[in-house]
């Protein structure tokens, strides 16, 4: 059977994305892709390798938009030791804007995925390389690592919460954001 005209990767990456976004990863089923693009179910396994296909295809999207992103936001300024905020309000802004992509973003990518592998690569030498400019000069290689992780873990947590319905208290959450940020670079700063 061939492929159906109009039907390719990209289509169908932007429809399983906009389902996520929409409804969460867990709602992005070949029946609802389906449905989204009007056709049926079996006429997906033309262009896709079945759910996990899909969910591969997101992962990879999801990375290589939130590295285009960074990048972006890495380029916004030349001052040293403000190159880290914007990098913040990028990944910020993804996570909530792009709810269901984002969580796809976060599945492990092995030896059998490697365009997400390198994504994900890219996006971590990125960060690193913005956070080194924050630490001791005497910092090595794993202490850059663990900053990093320090750095993701204090983002997806704002995001997830942001997400779900947290910090209903009346004070401002882009002022909690940038505290935030600024009291872990503080804290990299002295490590």
């Amino acid at each position: 059977m061939s492929p159906r005209v109009g039907l390719d990767h990209g289509i169908i990456v932007r429809a399983a994305a906009a389902i996520a976004d929409e409804s969460g990863l867990h709602s992005v089923t070949l029946a609802t892709l389906a449905q989204r693009l009007n056709v049926r179910s079996p006429s997906l396994y033309n262009h896709v390798d079945g759910l996990p296909g899909v969910m591969a295809m997101l992962t990879l999207y999801g990375l290589q938009e939130l590295l285009q992103a960074l990048e972006s936001a890495a380029r916004l300024t030349k001052k040293e030791d403000e190159t880290v905020f914007p990098l913040a309000d990028a990944y910020a802004a993804f996570a909530l804007r792009h709810p269901g992509l984002y969580e796809a973003t976060q599945r492990p990518q092995g030896a059998d995925h490697p365009e997400a592998a390198e994504a994900s690569r890219r996006i971590v030498e990125l960060v690193s390389q913005l956070i080194r400019q924050h630490m001791p000069e005497t910092a090595d290689d794993a202490a850059v690592i663990h900053a990093v992780r320090g750095f993701r873990s204090l983002l997806h947590g704002f995001t997830s919460l942001s997400n779900a319905g947290g910090f209903g208290m009346p004070y401002s959450k882009n002022e909690s954001f940038q505290y935030m940020i600024r009291a872990y670079l503080a804290g990299i700063r002295r490590a």
